[in-house]
């Protein structure tokens, strides 16, 4: 799928498109990250040029900690989304 967005010339001042693009991709993985929506691997996949760790590391750089599991069935309940997404 395909988004597109109309965002004032002024706004490239400080940067290209390219990096204002990833900037984006980056914050919005990040804030569904946070909320729970999206795994770190996912997270990382939808902004497409980082592995988990690095998204993690950009997670730590806004303060944002790695998300922990209360119990076993938390834990469990993630694994059963993710791999239903896959199939």
């Amino acid at each position: 799928m395909q988004l597109t967005l109309d965002i004032p010339e002024k706004f490239f001042a400080y940067q290209t498109p390219k990096e204002l693009i990833r900037l984006l991709k980056l914050n919005t993985a990040i804030d569904l990250y946070r909320r729970g929506k999206l795994s770190a691997g996912a997270a990382a996949e939808f902004v497409g040029d980082l592995d988990r760790y690095e998204f993690l590391y950009e997670c730590r750089q806004r303060g944002i900690e790695p998300q922990t599991y209360d119990n076993v069935e938390e834990l469990q309940a993630e694994i059963d989304m993710l791999a239903k997404d896959l199939a």
